[in-house]
């Protein structure tokens, strides 16, 4: 499948739910000018521990369903709760994600701190009072750098592009 049907997935899954109130983190510049709800999904996001066998079971999970055709919902303004939802009533989504051993809050959690971590051990400012990513995350990073390049190739983000050799 091509780069252009992976990217609707890269947006979709990539930082899922978090991704505005990440993106309004950074523009804002202080926790105060979020509301209590996106902060709560951005540390969730940041804090969530990733399985030390996520990357690779991820991987195939995004490849499974390019390969089913499956388009997740946009989550754009969601929260987390509301994506997980959102996930889950996707016909045949949860069965791809079972089959790999996610539930949709696993997969949901589990995407939005790769994508968030991958932002934040990339260069990118945090906002004062967003805390940092999971440090076993970072460590995950970089230890299997192989298996992020993998991840956001199945994301389908080029990996010259926010190389993992750069994760700090």
């Amino acid at each position: 499948m091509g780069a252009i049907m992976r990217l609707p997935i890269l947006a979709a899954l990539a930082a899922l739910a978090c991704a505005p109130q990440f993106a309004a983190a950074q523009t804002a510049g202080a926790p105060s000018q979020m509301t209590p709800a996106m902060q709560a999904d951005i540390a969730a996001g940041m804090n969530y521990r990733l399985p030390n066998d996520f990357i690779p079971r991820a991987t195939s999970t995004l490849q499974a369903l390019q390969a089913a055709g499956i388009q997740p919902p946009n989550s754009t303004n969601l929260s987390l709760r509301d994506t997980i939802a959102r996930i889950g009533s996707v016909p045949g989504l949860p069965q791809i994600l079972h089959a790999h051993g996610f539930s949709p809050e696993q997969f949901v959690m589990g995407m939005t701190a790769f994508g968030m971590t991958l932002a934040a051990t990339n260069g990118q400012n945090l906002p004062s009072g967003i805390p940092q990513p999971n440090p076993a995350n970072v460590a995950l990073f970089h230890a299997h750098p192989e298996q992020v390049t993998a991840l956001m190739q199945a994301m389908g983000t080029p990996p010259g592009q926010s190389s993992s050799a750069q994760v700090q």
